[in-house]
């Protein structure tokens, strides 16, 4: 039995449809794991007294960030890089919104301690990091 022109443009179709799927399929998987790739990945670390640190995102850390504050009492965050994230483990400042932060992982990402003055970028290149105005 021989296919008639409109099943041949069916299956014609439907390997289209296969090959195109399957390349889209590729460059995502692809480009997720290229966006996963912490060993690349650098955690930027400032405050507005100066304090700078950059740490590779794929380190195992922890470090205290002490600060002086607006009214003149000195602050403190104790921040953590460990298993590809970066998170504020502890904070003497009222507020703890840094603390309660959620871990950050990807570029562009970060946490911010207003009362301290402490900002941890997720950055691909520390050249990437913005610079604290003092």
């Amino acid at each position: 039995m021989a296919l008639k022109l409109g099943d041949r443009v069916l299956i014609t179709l439907g390997i289209a449809a296969l090959i195109v799927g399957g390349v889209w399929f590729a460059v995502q998987h692809g480009a997720s794991q290229a966006g996963s790739n912490t060993q690349q990945l650098v955690v930027v670390c400032q405050s507005r007294d100066g304090f700078y640190r950059a740490d590779a995102l794929a380190s195992e850390v922890e470090y205290t960030v002490t600060t002086t504050e607006v009214d003149g009492e000195q602050g403190e965050n104790v921040v953590r890089i460990s298993n590809g994230s970066v998170d504020v483990v502890s904070a003497t400042c009222a507020n703890q919104i840094c603390v309660e932060h959620d871990p950050i992982s990807q570029p562009g990402e970060e946490i911010v301690c207003l009362p301290h003055g402490v900002v941890i970028d997720v950055v691909a290149d520390e050249a990437d990091a913005p610079a604290l105005v003092s």
